[in-house]
C-alpha cells in the first residue's frame, strides 16, 4: 500500500499509510459482505423462473406431447441413416417432463450460488489468516482505498442474470447442443467488422454467429432430423431473459479455450470472487463470461461446408451432408471422441 525506499523503509508518514491500509481492509470486508448478500438475492430472483425456463427451453415445452411420438419416430428413422453414414450410434430423442428440466435449472443455480458463497468464504479466510501474499496482492496499487463503484442491487442483478444463463446452459447441455468453429484466415474476424470474411459468411445461422479467432463460430442443436435452433433459442432475447444468443457462443468459446471441451467451472471461474479489478466488465455482460456457458465446441478447421443455415432450411441432405453433425473435431480429429460424448451422442 505504501511506498518504500531502497533500504526497505516506508516513505512518508507511516500513520497515513497504516490508515489507508486499514481503510482498504474495511472496504474489502464490506464488499465481501455485500457480494454474499447479493448472491442470496440473485438466487432468490432466478430460482422462481425454473418452471417458465423449463417450458421455454425444454423439449416438453418446445414440442406438445400430442405431437411427440410421431415426431420421435421420424427423427429416429432419419438419425439411423445419419448414424450409419457417420459411423456413430446417435441417441434417440427423449421427452423429459417439465419438472425434470426445471430441476436441472434449479440445481445449476443452487450449485453456482453455493460455489460463489464458498469462494467468498475462502477469500475472507485468506484475508484474515493469510500466510502468503494474498492480502497484500489484493491491496496492491491502492485498489481498495476507495470502495468499489457498485451497489448491492447491481451485484445482485449480475448474479441473477448469470444464474439464469447457467441454468439454461445446464438444460442445453442435456441435449445435442454444440458450437462449430471454422477457420477463415480472417484477420478481422475478431470484431466481425463489415466486409470481413466472417461478416460476409452465410454458411450458418446469422443470429447465432460469433466472429473470433480468424474464423466463425455457429451454434447448433441436432434434433434427430437435422441441425436446428436449440430448444427455446429464440426466447433468449425475449423481455423475460434479455440474453443475446451470441453471448452463449462467446462464453462457451472462452470456457473451451480455458479448459477444453470438458471445462470445469469449479476450477477457473472468474465469478467465484468478484473483486475490484474488471468489475465494470463483469457487471456489464455477465452472460458472456468464461464459465457461464460451457456448450461443447468442435474445431472444424477450414471445413466450412459442414455449416448449415437452419434459419433458411430444415432437415438433412444426405447427398451433400448439409444438416449432419460434425464427424471430426480438432487437429487430425483428436478431439472427436471427447466431443461426441460431451454433446450427448454415443
Amino acid at each position: 500500500v505504501g511506498k518504500y525506499n531502497k533500504a526497505g523503509r516506508i516513505v512518508g508518514d507511516p500513520s497515513r499509510w497504516g490508515l489507508l491500509a486499514l481503510n482498504s481492509i474495511i472496504n474489502l470486508h464490506k464488499w465481501l459482505a455485500l457480494v454474499h448478500t447479493a448472491v442470496n438475492t440473485g438466487q432468490g430472483v432466478a430460482s422462481p423462473l425454473a418452471l417458465s425456463v423449463a417450458t421455454d427451453f425444454g423439449i416438453a415445452g418446445a414440442l406438445p406431447a400430442a405431437r411427440w411420438q410421431p415426431w420421435a419416430a421420424g427423427a429416429n428413422a432419419v438419425q439411423s441413416l445419419v448414424g450409419t453414414q457417420l459411423g456413430l450410434k446417435l441417441k434417440g430423442p427423449t421427452a423429459p417432463q417439465n419438472f425434470q428440466t426445471a430441476d436441472s435449472f434449479a440445481r445449476a443455480i443452487g450449485a453456482f450460488a453455493d460455489q460463489a458463497r464458498q469462494g467468498l468464504q475462502v477469500a475472507s479466510d485468506k484475508i484474515l489468516n493469510s500466510a502468503d501474499d494474498f492480502t497484500l496482492e489484493l491491496l496492491s496499487g491502492g485498489q481498495w482505498i476507495n470502495a468499489p463503484n457498485a451497489d448491492e442491487t447491481q451485484v445482485a442483478n449480475f448474479y441473477s442474470r448469470n444464474m439464469i444463463a447457467r441454468g439454461i446452459n445446464a438444460i442445453w447441455r442435456s441435449y445435442p447442443v454444440f458450437i462449430y468453429y471454422t477457420w477463415l484466415d480472417d484477420v478481422g474476424a475478431k470484431s466481425g467488422a463489415p466486409g470481413t470474411k466472417c461478416d460476409l459468411d452465410r454458411s450458418g445461422p446469422q443470429s447465432l454467429k460469433f466472429c473470433a479467432d480468424e474464423g466463425v463460430y455457429y451454434l447448433y442443436m441436432y434434433n434427430g432430423r437435422g441441425l436446428d435452433w436449440p430448444y427455446g433459442g429464440p426466447s433468449l432475447a425475449s423481455d423475460r431473459y434479455n440474453i443475446d444468443p451470441k453471448w452463449a457462443i462467446e462464453s462457451s468459446v472462452r470456457s473451451y479455450k480455458a479448459g477444453g471441451i470438458n471445462y470445469d467451472s469449479t476450477k477457473s471461474d472468474p465469478a467465484n470472487f468478484l473483486g475490484a479489478p474488471n468489475l465494470a466488465q463483469y457487471l456489464a455482460i455477465p452472460e458472456s463470461l468464461e464459465g457461464t456457458w460451457t456448450l461443447p465446441v468442435c474445431d472444424g478447421s477450414s471445413h466450412l461446408a459442414l455449416n448449415f443455415n437452419y434459419e433458411s432450411a430444415r432437415g438433412i441432405d444426405l447427398k451433400t451432408g448439409k444438416g449432419i453433425p460434425p464427424c471430426a473435431c480438432g487437429i487430425d480429429g483428436r478431439d472427436t471422441a471427447t466431443f461426441i460424448k460431451a454433446v450427448n451422442f454415443e
